[in-house]
């Protein structure tokens, strides 16, 4: 079954993890017993990927691989803003032949798996271990639903533990797969800068859903956006999302944008906005940055501001 290529790899994994050597025996058996597949990256990609280790750990339905693939990176601590952001993308894409791609860490990557199985859409989880190793020990339900649905994937053999550099590793596959990579949030930080870096040197499609300058959480998307990203201003800029549906599509405010929103329509001045805001005036200049930056409003001369044309304020998102 296993090819002696693919048994001298799995020997040298061992020694570089300094595993004991009877791990050998028990990986083989580990992965007769459940079924998981090799890949070899050469073939499968039809290509040589520089820095790619030669083979994958394949888990689930292998065929989902060929679809378009969406990653989706972010923080383990997101909040209302991104998690939105995460359910919004993912239903928008629930009736397309896309898959998603994702770390299976707590917070933003768990999401997009779970929302992805939610929504009967195809999901890929990129493990930072072994088979064999629960990691995170939160998601062990969540590792069997992704095996049934969607495909589980390691670049390491069993029983590696998540050791720190194996998550840049793990983000760098997460790159490497993705036809488009989204970046939803994460400070200065996060692990999501290096699955960013990844992207762009591979120049990869990159998008980012803006966010406040004042929220620690919005360094990554805007810096995604600073290294020339595409803003989520709408979701009409994602492949495969129709035109012309504005009225369908939720476009991402905060509460507290949608204030400013109403502010800008009551006065459609930058003195009149600042003087009648709730806000403190930094606050208030962050908060229009951020709507200009979606693509919200617009900046006429003599400090005018209007609400595009093409933004009606609703929003008709689910979840």
């Amino acid at each position: 079954m296993f090819d002696e290529k693919f048994l001298e790899y799995l020997k040298e994994q061992i020694i570089l993890y300094n595993l004991p050597l009877s791990i050998f025996e028990k990986s083989l058996k580990y992965i007769e017993r459940e079924g998981i597949e090799i890949i070899e990256s050469e073939k499968f990609f039809l290509r040589r990927i520089e820095n790619f280790p030669k083979y994958l750990f394949v888990l689930g339905k292998k065929e989902i691989l060929k679809n378009f693939k969406v990653g989706i990176v972010g923080t383990r601590k997101p909040d209302s803003y991104g998690i939105k952001g995460v359910k919004d993308i993912v239903d928008l894409y629930r009736s397309k032949d896309v898959v998603t791609v994702s770390g299976f860490a707590q917070g933003i990557d768990s999401l997009v798996h779970k929302e992805s199985i939610l929504k009967n859409l195809g999901t890929i989880a990129v493990l930072p271990c072994g088979f064999g190793i629960n990691y995170p020990v939160s998601n062990n339900r969540l590792k069997e639903e992704v095996k049934k649905s969607g495909v589980l994937i390691s670049e390491f053999s069993p029983f590696i533990k998540p050791y720190k550099h194996n998550f840049i590793k793990r983000n760098f596959i997460i790159s490497v797969l993705s036809d488009i990579i989204i970046i939803i949030q994460g400070a200065l930080k996060s692990g999501t800068l290096s699955t960013l870096f990844f992207s762009l040197k591979l120049k990869k499609q990159i998008f980012a859903l803006p966010g406040e300058i004042t929220n620690k959480l919005s360094y990554a998307p805007n810096y995604a956006i600073f290294k020339g990203g595409i803003p989520l201003y709408s979701f009409d800029v994602l492949p495969g999302i129709s035109k012309g549906k504005r009225s369908e599509i939720s476009i991402l405010l905060t509460d507290d944008e949608k204030k400013v929103v109403e502010l800008i329509k009551k006065y459609g001045n930058l003195e009149n906005i600042l003087k009648e805001s709730m806000f403190e005036k930094s606050k208030t200049l962050s908060l229009l940055t951020s709507l200009e930056m979606k693509g919200i409003v617009n900046k006429t001369f003599n400090n005018r501001i209007t609400v595009t044309e093409d933004f009606d304020g609703t929003d008709n998102s689910s979840g």
